[in-house]
């Protein structure tokens, strides 16, 4: 299946929209490959992108004072992940997120 028609049956369960509507919001997005441990977020960096993740799976985690991991959330095929404070207020992001297999997301610019 094209990473595009999943998202668009994603969105169609959820909200109506015209062919157009859906050709105009699905053209926003850019498929992109991410490899098993490759970040797409890190800390002190803006995040650009909120990801849909049509396949693979993805752990967003921070770092505590003492040096410790704090999973913070996973996303999983059909699931979005970013870190949103950092993508919809465009400052530095607070945590990691890794992807943890071989992953395709689809990417929406800020």
């Amino acid at each position: 299946m094209n990473p595009l028609d999943q998202l668009q049956q994603h969105l169609l369960k959820r909200v109506t929209l015209s062919e157009d509507e859906l050709r105009e919001f699905s053209d926003a997005f850019k498929p992109v490959k991410v490899k098993k441990r490759q970040f797409i977020i890190q800390p002190e960096f803006v995040a650009k992108h909120r990801y849909y993740v049509v396949e693979g799976s993805f752990r967003a985690y921070v770092i505590g004072d003492e040096g410790q991991e704090h999973t913070i959330q996973f996303a999983i095929d059909d699931w979005w992940i970013s870190d949103y404070n950092s993508y919809i207020f465009q400052q530095p992001a607070s945590m990691f997120v890794m992807a943890l297999e071989d992953s395709i997301v689809l990417q929406i610019d800020y």
